[in-house]
């Protein structure tokens, strides 16, 4: 752990705050951590005034992605981390790299949302992101275990078989190859019970997200990009025209980066560098558990392929495994106390309902961890402009494995001049992107989880 950085480190909370409470750079819990074979590399915190032609805030895949990009562009890049490279959100995901966007989400309707143009290149970069995902992992040699076998997206109720039947018409209509599965072929394909029919998209994919994260940094590095761990930017302001004093803090006192440019990637553990910022996403607090490893008959009989799925239950119905053949799966954090034990019992009560072959069998649980998401009202991320060369991208809402990397690329390609703003397949504003009542809607959001289980009960989600 580098100097200074071994404890959980606040985030700067106030009224406009949305996101996390901390940043654990230890990562406690985590369980790929543990199972990474990409090596952690101890990274200095700032320790000098420098200039950058871009500073990137966020180390995890949308800055490391942007990061490469610049830097093999050949602009002097600077990451600065508050914690660890992948220490937020990157590091901690299930590790689904999934074609498609939030829930049931159809590309139509981000044609709508987005215009013709915008939309179709969207859906042209969603559908084809575990490509490009892997395309990262061979040309960096990343040793992230990315495997792509598929993913299902399965209808637990008559109320998800018409919106995942419409979904799959959708992306079939847009020419993306994907396969309509009756309940007996979901079955096959995930072992689950109870589902009534789904989709297929064969290039569907799982990583560990840790090892995936600390492979992108070691690839910016060798791009020429330089990161910095454990400091915190504090500060930020725009003196002229291609010049941006960035303030950070750590345990090397207090720097000053002068920047020509500068993406703020920080995702859900967005704080107030930037005052308002934090209410441009609405956080959730998720959590993920890792089975001990199943026996081979019961890895036959779950998952059989190695594939992995995610359903348009509110409360959580998802699965693949790691390496080792643990069973990954977990859910939204909303209960006020005993938060690990209701988490543990939820993700028992679940993964005994899909898998009947579980029941009466002795299968522990040997890791728990937490993390947020960003969402926004749209489930699409946006960028925005909020100073003439301060962008943010933020509010990749549960889809950010894949989709932050190829954005992330976008992003640094047009911050090196190789792109237009506009050609961004985002909706661009400039200035903030409040949410509307997004203080009330993070709120609310935590307290009616009982109301998406009984949904999830009566077939209505």
């Amino acid at each position: 752990m580098p100097a200074g950085c071994g404890h959980p480190i606040p985030v700067a909370r106030g009224k406009n705050m949305a996101a996390a409470d901390w940043i654990d750079p230890s990562m406690t819990g985590v369980v790929w951590t543990r199972t990474s074979r990409e090596p952690q590399i101890d990274r200095p915190p700032l320790d000098s005034d420098a200039q950058a032609d871009l500073v990137i805030v966020g180390a995890g895949y949308t800055g490391l992605a942007a990061a490469i990009r610049a830097a093999a562009a050949g602009l002097r890049v600077i990451v600065v981390e508050a914690g660890i490279a992948g220490a937020g959100a990157s590091g901690r995901n299930g590790g689904y790299a999934v074609p498609h966007f939030p829930g049931a989400l159809r590309p139509s309707a981000v044609e709508k949302l987005l215009g013709p143009r915008k939309g179709q290149a969207l859906n042209a970069l969603v559908s084809t992101g575990p490509d490009r995902v892997a395309e990262l992992v061979r040309r960096y040699a990343i040793d992230s275990d990315f495997a792509q076998r598929g993913w299902v997206q399965p209808a637990h109720s008559q109320a998800a078989l018409a919106k995942v039947r419409a979904v799959h018409d959708d992306w079939r209509a847009f020419g993306v190859k994907v396969d309509w599965l009756d309940a007996g072929a979901v079955a096959a394909e995930t072992g689950a019970a109870g589902y009534l029919a789904g989709w297929r998209n064969a290039s569907g994919a799982v990583v560990n997200p840790l090892a995936h994260a600390r492979g992108l940094a070691r690839a910016a590095e060798s791009e020429g990009a330089r990161i910095v761990e454990c400091t915190r930017v504090t500060g930020m302001a725009q003196e002229g025209p291609g010049r941006v004093i960035v303030t950070c803090t750590g345990p090397g006192g207090v720097h000053r980066l002068q920047a020509g440019k500068v993406l703020i990637a920080t995702n859900a553990y967005t704080d107030a560098l930037m005052p308002g910022l934090p209410r441009s996403v609405v956080t959730v607090r998720l959590y993920h558990i890792a089975t001990t490893p199943l026996p081979e008959l019961l890895r036959r009989r779950i998952l059989p392929n190695g594939n992995c799925f995610t359903d348009l239950r509110k409360s959580g119905g998802f699965g693949r495994y790691d390496t080792a053949g643990r069973l990954i799966s977990g859910g939204a954090v909303f209960a006020a106390s005993n938060v690990r034990a209701y988490g543990e019992a939820h993700a028992r009560r679940r993964m005994a309902e899909l898998f009947p072959q579980l029941r009466g069998q002795q299968i522990g649980i040997e890791d728990y961890w937490e993390g947020y998401c960003a969402l926004t009202d749209s489930y699409l991320p946006h960028v925005q402009r909020l100073q003439p060369d301060v962008f943010a991208v933020l509010g990749f809402s549960t889809r950010g494995v894949a989709l932050t990397q190829t954005i992330g690329q976008a992003m640094g390609d047009m911050l090196a001049g190789k792109g237009r703003l506009d050609d961004i397949p985002l909706e661009v504003v400039d200035g903030l992107r409040r949410i509307p009542f997004q203080p009330l809607k993070t709120a609310v959001g935590r307290q009616i989880f009982p109301l998406y289980q009984m949904k999830d009960r009566l077939g209505l989600s």
